[in-house]
Parts: C-alpha cells; sequence; structure tokens
C-alpha cells in the first residue's frame, strides 16, 4: 500500500480547514494519521481528550523521542486513537502554543512523516504565510488541499491569490486542489459548485468537493466529542466520505506517477 502525504492549508480567515481535516481523517479509507502542524497551536486534543488522561503527546514529543527511538515506536507513543470504530485512525496533536512551535524543526518533522511507510498523513498546517508555518510539510506534499468558505470574500480572495499559493507552496501541476466548506446560510451568499469549479479551471486547481453546513455535527470536531445517534449519517460525515475518497485517489494517483521514475532509475530501468 502506497502511503500519501496530503496537507490542507488556507488562505485567510477560519473556513474550518481544522475541523475538515478531522472530519476526513475520520471517513479515510486506509489507515491515516492527522497530524495538527499548525504553527498557532493545536486544539483536538482537548476535544477527543478533555480529562487529560493520555497527558500530552504531540509532535514536539515525537521529535524529541524520535531522536532515540525508531520512528515507528516513538509515532505510537504520541497517537491518539479516533473514536470511529475502526482503530485505523489517528490523531498526532500539535503544538501547544505558538512558541513551542516556533521550536519546532518542521523538515525533521516532514520526514518522520516519509518514513511511516503505509500510513497516511493529513497534515492540518493552517494559514499559509503565518508564523512558523510548516513549509517543508507542505512543500513535500503529493497533494495540497486549499480549504475556501463559499462566501464572495473568501472565494475571490483566493482567485486573486492562485500565484502566490503556487509561489508559497512549491507545489506545480495537479499538486493542488480546492475544497469548499458552506458556511451560515443565514449570514452568506453561497455559490453553486459547479460555478465555483469553473472559477479555478483556468489555474488547474480542481474543486474536489465540499463541506455542508452542519454546526452541530462539525462541534464534534472542534468542541466536545459527544456524538449523538446521528451523528453517524450526518451530512458532514456523509460529505466526508466522499471527499475522502477523492482527495485520497487523486494524491495515489499522483504518488504513483512522480515516484514511478524513482524507482525505475533506482532498480537500473
Amino acid at each position: 500500500m502506497t502511503d500519501v502525504l496530503i496537507s490542507f492549508v488556507s488562505l485567510t480567515g477560519s473556513p474550518g480547514l481544522s475541523t475538515a481535516a478531522l472530519a476526513l481523517t475520520w471517513c479515510w479509507p486506509r489507515h491515516a494519521v492527522v497530524a495538527e502542524c499548525d504553527p498557532t497551536g493545536g486544539r483536538a486534543l482537548a476535544v477527543f481528550d478533555p480529562d487529560g488522561r493520555h497527558g500530552r503527546p504531540g509532535v514536539f514529543e515525537l521529535m524529541l523521542q524520535a531522536r532515540t527511538t525508531p520512528i515507528h515506536r516513538a509515532m505510537a507513543g504520541q497517537l491518539l486513537v479516533l473514536p470511529d470504530g475502526t482503530g485505523r485512525h489517528h490523531l498526532l496533536p500539535g503544538a501547544t502554543s505558538p512558541l513551542e512551535a516556533d521550536s519546532l524543526d518542521w523538515r525533521r518533522l516532514t520526514s518522520l512523516f516519509l518514513e511511516l511507510g503505509t500510513v497516511d498523513v493529513l497534515a492540518d498546517c493552517g494559514r499559509l504565510r503565518s508564523r512558523s508555518a510548516p513549509a517543508p510539510v507542505v512543500a513535500a506534499s503529493d497533494l495540497v488541499v486549499v480549504v475556501v468558505r463559499n462566501c464572495r470574500g473568501s472565494l475571490q480572495a483566493l482567485v486573486k491569490a492562485v500565484d502566490l499559493i503556487r509561489a508559497e507552496t512549491g507545489v506545480v501541476g495537479d499538486g493542488l486542489c480546492v475544497l469548499v466548506i458552506e458556511p451560515d446560510p443565514r449570514a452568506h451568499q453561497r455559490f453553486p459548485r459547479g460555478e465555483i469549479a469553473k472559477q479555478f479551471a483556468g489555474a488547474e486547481m480542481p474543486v474536489i468537493g465540499g463541506l455542508s453546513w452542519d454546526p452541530a455535527s462539525a462541534a464534534q470536531f472542534s468542541e466536545l466529542h459527544r456524538p449523538g445517534r446521528r451523528f453517524a449519517t450526518s451530512a458532514l460525515l456523509g460529505d466526508a466520505h466522499r471527499v475522502a475518497g477523492e482527495i485520497g485517489r487523486r494524491a495515489l494517483e499522483r504518488t504513483s506517477r512522480l515516484r514511478r521514475p524513482l524507482v525505475e532509475v533506482r532498480h537500473g530501468r
């Protein structure tokens, strides 16, 4: 099984990037880790372990342990199993503060992700161009997903920043795609998905899907995880299943295509 590294980034504001990354990992078709690489700090540990029973695992502790411990063993000690019932999806909590994030060696962390083998890593990298941004993680990704809110201001900002995004991420070709987050319909004018796709078609940034406005389900990933009976069949998870499959397919296809020449050279073909 081929492993992939996928980064999720946003341009401005808070479009729901962290919630999207967690929901997609929850529905991911393979073994996966959602890694909180947002330099402003991680929040998901408090969502899934509010009582602190698992201590303080995270990216900082992982890098410390990886100095003297094999990567898989070091990683295992820093992961929290997401309670989705599969046992295949995990959380790697982020830094506790921007100050701790400043001390992280993102290049080393990227290398650790790439050494995991048969585990896909979905990295929540926060806003582009933010202080202490995890640029090496984004640059090494097989696919970069730009998360945008479906409202006029966010979409216009993204259209104007396509060249900036490519320059900041270093991603060429089909390595960029767009994930649309539906906002509160009472507060924002929303646009048809097809119309949004046309806006980015010329920039080779396909819209790979969207996540519905579903505040009750989103709160299970952003506030406190205490799901009710309807959570499993919620609109958010239904969308997340479809989008996760599409993102995974694109990432695997691109990874296989880009890595194949390296394999052939290595074997002297």
